[in-house]
């Protein structure tokens, strides 16, 4: 089959880029299956072995495009007509439920059913780019931008704090919270203060995965409906715990054997005082059994060959 992913941003990623890094596993994952790739995304992005087409925005997808395509899946850049032999993931969440024309596949049970439709497949991971530790340290780990408001480090924080909690920070710079008004206005960078709290900038690559896999468990007390949640199963494939709040895609992510779902400052506290009993190698091996990249290769294939066949997803 050739297949054209259609992407915005730079592919892959060098620090944060969640549907970037998607899409480059998703795109070597094909190839090794005897798929021709080509990848339309922005000036300087590379995939080895596809043919790369630099775009800088839609209208440079429409003109690159080449004829051979046989099914073009946009991960953004999505046209106002869509062609016919075409997939659209939704990365986000759109202000209006409803989607526009063609074959739209989402995140998450919970993604598809906030935009009127019943179609998604999991995002997969791809392990070799983590670590795996028995033996954490006692630090806990926040791993997110860390002024977006939906992100909820404000919460973090006085979690942190009212349970006595070390905690780790990646996605930001201390300075970076008083650089959104809604942050700003909670205090949080003066909560931040605190000598229990590091701040590790933007981090990638190893380093980004030691601290995933040093955590005793990742804080992620979201408050916006998450579409899917890459880190959550960054954490779970370096065996490590998530502590969270059932928005979006969480419960479907995130079940008792690997971490918990809290709503009240009790039950959170609860977590922090029974998250040591959880099994690291069970949250690895249940990361591996729900959202491997075979499993989402399987699953976009499974599109794919609908979309083919004329079939209009649900």
């Amino acid at each position: 089959m050739r297949i054209a992913l259609v992407c915005t941003g730079y592919v892959p990623p060098l620090k944060y880029g969640g549907t970037q890094r998607v899409v480059a596993w998703l795109g070597a994952a094909l190839m090794r299956r005897g798929h021709e790739v080509t990848l339309v995304a922005g000036p300087g992005s590379t995939l080895p072995g596809a043919r790369v087409i630099p775009a800088r925005n839609g209208k440079d997808v429409e003109a690159r495009l080449p004829p051979d395509i046989e099914l073009t899946h946009y991960h953004g850049f999505y046209p106002p007509q869509p062609p016919r032999r075409s997939l659209h993931t939704l990365h986000g969440n759109l202000d209006e439920r409803e989607t526009g024309p063609g074959n739209w596949n989402f995140l998450s049970a919970d993604h598809a059913l906030r935009h009127g439709r019943k179609t998604f497949v999991y995002n997969g991971i791809e392990r070799t780019e983590l670590r795996y530790s028995e033996r954490p340290s006692e630090r806990y780990l926040f791993l997110a931008r860390i002024n977006r408001p939906g992100k909820n480090l404000t919460e973090s924080l006085r979690l942190a704090k009212i349970n006595n909690l070390k905690l780790d920070i990646a996605g930001g710079r201390r300075l970076d919270l008083l650089l959104r008004s809604q942050v700003r206005r909670e205090r949080a960078f003066q909560m931040s203060l605190d000598p229990r709290f590091r701040f590790h900038g933007m981090v990638g690559g190893d380093r980004k995965a030691k601290l995933i896999a040093n955590a005793k468990a990742l804080l992620s007390p979201i408050r916006w409906d998450e579409p899917f949640g890459l880190s959550v199963i960054e954490a779970l494939a370096s065996g490590t715990p998530v502590i969270t709040t059932p928005r979006g895609a969480m419960p479907e992510l995130v079940t008792a054997d690997v971490g918990f779902l809290c709503a009240t400052d009790e039950e959170f506290a609860r977590a922090f005082a029974e998250v040591g009993a959880i099994s690291r190698r069970r949250c690895r091996e249940y990361a591996d059994e729900r959202f491997s990249i075979e499993r989402m290769t399987d699953g976009y294939l499974d599109l794919y060959r609908r979309v083919l066949d004329g079939e209009t997803l649900p």
